[in-house]
């Protein structure tokens, strides 16, 4: 589509809205070898060793972890929701050495249960070559769940003192754990229903522990201690809890069906590749897809600030300055050039003498002839039947803009001819407003002119050159196109294009100093130093100044009613000789804080 504005490919793909309709009709089966995890064959480095001989390059430090081999486990409160499983409860386990934390639901704290639940998560850990030889768990423990945890597992086990929770890790664990938690229920749809929270599980483990580093190997998190790597190509993670079209197979669907189910997102499955569990509103179950659309944007798309805007506004001026576009945009370009010729023409167009003059010039003004009209108006006054003479008010030839056509600039010189060749009307002296063309035909009608030799002396050619250069000063429109011309030119060469670049990286500096101190009459952010001898502002920020320093050192006069005695000041001449070199200096901000 080339007609609409900014309407590219590029832009279509990346602001195209969130709709059900689509991915009914025109979901398809995803594509095979679409972003590949099969490693690429790489060749060999092959580095010349040569230039490290005899040069210290880089040191190797190694620390001893001596690994502890110890799990801790606790129980969360009863969650508020039943699941649709029966689920009330979440056993929390924590592995030391790789800091990971395991969960898995309980539907009660009855030993059964709790002992199924526990040899869940012990079997993860062997799976994972984890061997724990000790466990520390809370003082309130069945004895069967102690004899199942010595007899069957073999391990050490350690209660902690009654009331005392600091000494079990596990409550540390699952405080993390319900913060994280909380955090993922509270971005789920609005019709997510909250008796599918046990099923976010898994996944909410998953990103836990991406986010925590692991005590035996710190550069490594401890999903990777304990599952190795993750690879978000393998394992695709989206919000929990988002609504989601699910693919309907072409052999379980009809000829005139649609192509997709309504469902909600719950989790990656670890067992496929590239495919999602999700729970499907018609049929209430859950369903293995590897084709999914989500409708995550109300989640993840920030909205954009005006300051963000602005900033982009400018990096766009920027871009398009250095010359540094794509071929795609073109047509954009050729746009927004097409709509500044038309610009640039309007305000050459409107560039005309005002007719009547203004308030400034109401005085009568001698007769004085350009250069450009000596040879066209007549050396002769007109006068009426009244006895005081009037002098009348010639409008200088103005500079024809270079970008007029032909055909406006022709209209202009033969209205120039006409006004030449008719003898000109004058009124008396009188205001503008009483000086329109209106005004001077009624009292063209009603006098009869008179052709008289003109006697009036001549102006000295001082007075006489003062008043030229006053009706030759250029309007505002003029003012306006001579700064574009000037914009123009300098953008032309290197030089002014580099200058030009600074005024914008300036007001990019600028821009991001928010509630700076802003003054008013030249639009200037003072610092410091210039706030100290504005003669404006001098006076109430260097008390603004002494209240912030005798707050953090040992008050001032007496203003200062508890000083937090941060710093003491000494003098230089105090400054021990060893410490000189730690000497620096001070940066000082001001701001303007609202109320």
């Amino acid at each position: 589509m080339i007609s609409p504005s900014l309407l590219t490919e590029k832009n279509v793909a990346k602001y195209y809205p969130e709709t059900t309709e689509t991915p009914k009709g025109h979901m398809n089966q995803t594509r095979k070898n679409v972003r590949s995890s099969k490693p690429k064959a790489q060749a060999f480095e092959v580095h010349n060793s040569n230039r490290l001989k005899g040069k210290k390059v880089q040191d190797v430090y190694v620390k001893t972890y001596d690994v502890r081999e110890t799990i801790f486990s606790d129980q969360t409160g009863q969650f508020p929701t039943l699941s649709q499983s029966h689920n009330k409860y979440v056993m929390v386990m924590v592995e030391i050495d790789s800091n990971a934390i395991l969960v898995e639901p309980m539907k009660s704290c009855k030993d059964a249960e709790m002992i199924r639940a526990y040899g869940t998560l012990v079997k993860r850990l062997q799976r994972a070559g984890v061997r724990p030889k000790k466990h520390v768990l809370d003082n309130e423990i069945s004895e069967n769940m102690k004899e199942h945890i010595r007899d069957k597992y073999k391990f050490n086990l350690e209660l902690v003192p009654p009331g005392c929770h600091r000494r079990n890790a596990a409550e540390v664990a699952i405080r993390n754990f319900k913060a994280h938690f909380l955090g993922v229920l509270t971005g789920t749809a609005d019709n997510f229903p909250p008796s599918l929270w046990d099923k976010l599980l898994p996944q909410t483990e998953i990103t836990l522990n991406l986010l925590r580093q692991s005590n035996a190997t710190p550069t490594i998190s401890a999903y990777a201690h304990i599952n190795g790597p993750f690879d978000y190509n393998k394992m695709p993670l989206a919000p929990m809890g988002c609504e989601v079209q699910v693919h309907e197979k072409t052999d379980k669907r009809g000829s005139w069906a649609y192509h997709s189910v309504d469902g909600w997102y719950l989790n990656t499955s670890p067992e496929h590749y590239r495919v999602h569990n999700c729970y499907i509103k018609d049929t209430k179950s859950t369903r293995v897809s590897d084709t999914v659309q989500f409708r995550h944007k109300h989640i993840t798309n920030p909205e954009v600030s005006p300051l963000d805007k602005l900033m982009h506004a400018i990096a766009n001026c920027k871009a398009a300055i250095q010359g540094i576009n794509g071929e795609k945009h073109d047509i954009q370009m050729q746009e927004l050039q097409q709509l500044v010729d038309n610009a640039e023409s309007k305000l050459g167009n409107t560039n005309q003498v005002p007719r009547v003059p203004p308030e400034s010039t109401s005085q009568q003004l001698p007769r004085v002839q350009t250069e450009s009209s000596k040879q066209q108006l007549p050396r002769v006054q007109i006068t009426t039947t009244a006895t005081a003479k009037v002098t009348p008010v010639i409008a200088h030839s103005q500079v024809t803009h270079n970008r007029i056509s032909r055909a406006a600039a022709q209209k202009t010189k033969n209205r120039r001819l006409r006004a030449a060749h008719t003898a000109p009307i004058n009124c008396p002296n009188q205001p503008p407003a009483k000086s329109t063309r209106s005004h001077t035909a009624k009292i063209a009608k009603s006098a009869i002119p008179t052709f008289v030799a003109s006697t009036t002396p001549k102006p000295d050619a001082k007075r006489r050159s003062q008043r030229v250069s006053r009706l030759r000063q250029p309007t505002k429109t003029t003012i306006q196109r001579n700064q574009h011309q000037a914009l123009s030119a300098q953008l032309q060469s290197p030089k002014g294009r580099k200058a030009f670049m600074q005024q914008f990286k300036q007001m990019e500096r600028e821009t991001e100093r928010a509630l700076a101190v802003l003054d008013e009459e030249s639009g200037k952010l003072l610092k410091y130093k210039q706030l100290m001898t504005h003669p404006k502002y001098k006076k109430e920020w260097q008390v603004s100044a002494a209240d912030e320093f005798g707050r953090l050192a040992q008050g001032v006069g007496g203003r200062i009613k508890n000083p937090t005695d941060t710093f003491t000041f000494i003098r230089e001449e105090d400054i021990p000789r060893d410490r000189k070199k730690d000497v620096t200096y001070g940066s000082f901000t001001c701001s303007v804080r609202p109320c």
